[in-house]
């Protein structure tokens, strides 16, 4: 018999044990790090407060202790609870929306056609990784997780694993939103503190995300090439795909006058999600209002009976609170920093070797800190008004432009997150597609390193060219 048992380095903890002993380091730190802190003002034209450049002293030191590390969990779970309630209210959306058999007809359908024109499924996968990309660049992860179920069932149907389907749209989407031109969270941001006009410098930031997004389809196709020559090599093997795929043949697949009008409820739904983001400035609360409006609309139209509209909103909550517990930890790492006063410390001190660097190094280096300040402030706007204040000047001062220290940034506080256990929006998505969180992150460094590569690139031609704001 084949002796299976695994060395003690291939055994993974569970989700949340890795997440907790993250708090846990992050308070031992709050003992060890001196506290500190520098001064904020609002600048005009800003609701925010940024940081004053030159202002960090140190402080009482404000450890946490035992009680308040725990405490940590639920404020995390309160300053992450439109994220949550987004992912709970859309998922009880999509499980309305699939109790009326309309998303596995339509997509069964069109799958039926891909297979008659016989068109190759790594032209399927280059073709839904730029979708999915396009998506990115107008929405952030957080509003890409309804799409998880989506993508996978579409890559089931393809013949290949939950990794391809959960990749489509997690390293899909996620290139999108982290090297598309008009990110309003990271780059809208950041040009406000640097006083650019907004999403100025689009021509050489669409031409890295054309190149990233390429780069990304690549790393998809070849991965799902090689599952489907050997399933051996899949890193998702035995793991079910209950809830997944299809129920049956593709040439059974017809829709009915009322499945019909679910879907045009479901593409109305996501459209208005999309124009509201991009246009009307809406976020969290706004799309969450969408999908519960989208998911009892959807049970009307599809002829479910209005108490088991309830249910099916009940039932998706339920499924979800898994990945809620998993957000909630996740920003929990971020209170404890901040409760201990030593996120300004960790700024400051990881900005200082920046300075003495040559333009190439400097800009290169700030993709560098600027991700790794990214692991303790997940937030994009967030860490924008934390660090862009101390990077931005530093970097002016050793001959950089104030655009490309903005595009520098962009890569650093973006690019990671296929690989920070601080990102709650990857991990949920790794949990909806039955993902194991450290399968994910081993793929997602697959696709993290050519894209630092491929942006480095496009870094070192900004500081080559003096990349100015138009």
């Amino acid at each position: 018999m084949e002796n299976t048992k695994k060395k003690w380095y291939q055994k993974m903890p569970h989700t949340y044990l890795i997440l907790f002993a993250i708090v846990l380091i992050a308070g031992i730190l709050t003992w060890v790090l001196p506290a500190g802190s520098f001064e904020r003002a609002i600048p005009e034209g800003m609701s925010r407060a940024i940081i004053v450049p030159g202002t960090y002293a140190e402080i009482d030191s404000t450890p946490v202790g035992f009680l308040a590390l725990f405490r940590a969990i639920p404020e995390g779970m309160i300053a992450a609870g439109n994220i949550i309630f987004l992912i709970m209210l859309s998922t009880g959306c999509f499980n309305i929306i699939n109790r009326s058999g309309a998303l596995e007809s339509g997509v069964g359908i069109i799958l039926k056609k891909v297979r008659g024109s016989k068109l190759p499924g790594t032209a399927v996968i280059w073709l839904m990784t730029f979708l999915f990309s396009l998506l990115g660049v107008v929405v952030g992860p957080e509003i890409q997780i309804p799409f998880v179920a989506i993508s996978v069932t579409i890559a089931l149907g393809l013949g290949y694993d939950l990794m391809v389907g959960l990749a489509l749209i997690a390293a899909g989407g996620g290139v999108g939103f982290a090297l598309g031109p008009i990110n309003a969270s990271i780059i809208g941001t950041a040009d406000a503190v640097m006083g650019l006009p907004t999403f100025s410098g689009q021509g050489l930031r669409w031409a890295m995300w054309f190149c990233g997004t390429c780069v990304t389809a690549l790393v998809i196709s070849l991965y799902a090439s090689g599952v489907k020559k050997n399933p051996d090599k899949s890193f998702v093997k035995g793991i079910s795909t209950e809830g997944f795929g299809f129920s049956q043949d593709f040439d059974q697949y017809q829709l009915n006058g009322k499945q019909a009008g679910v879907l045009v409820v479901l593409v109305g739904m996501l459209g208005v999600i999309i124009f509201g983001a991009s246009k009307l400035g809406w976020y969290l609360n706004e799309m969450s209002a969408v999908f519960v409006i989208g998911g009892v609309l959807a049970g009307l139209v599809g002829g479910i009976k209005v108490n088991e509209i309830m249910d099916g909103f009940a039932e998706g909550a339920k499924g979800a609170a898994n990945i809620a517990i998993i957000v909630g930890i996740a920003r929990a790492i971020q209170v404890v920093l901040e409760n201990g006063n030593i996120m300004d410390t960790v700024i400051y001190y990881l900005s200082a070797p920046l300075e003495g660097m040559n333009p190439y190094m400097a800009a290169i280096a700030i993709t560098v800190i600027v991700g790794i300040i990214h692991f303790f402030i997940p937030s994009g706007s967030g860490i924008a008004v934390a660090v862009m204040p101390i990077i931005g000047p530093v970097a002016m001062m050793l001959g950089l432009t104030a655009q490309t220290a903005v595009l520098a940034f962009q890569v650093g506080a973006a690019v990671p997150n296929f690989v920070l256990p601080t990102i709650g929006a990857y991990i949920a998505m790794s949990s909806i597609a039955h993902v194991p969180v450290n399968k994910w992150w081993k793929f997602g460094v697959r696709i993290t390193v050519p894209l630092y590569l491929i942006s480095w690139v496009f870094v070192v031609i900004a500081v080559a060219t003096n990349y100015g704001p138009f």
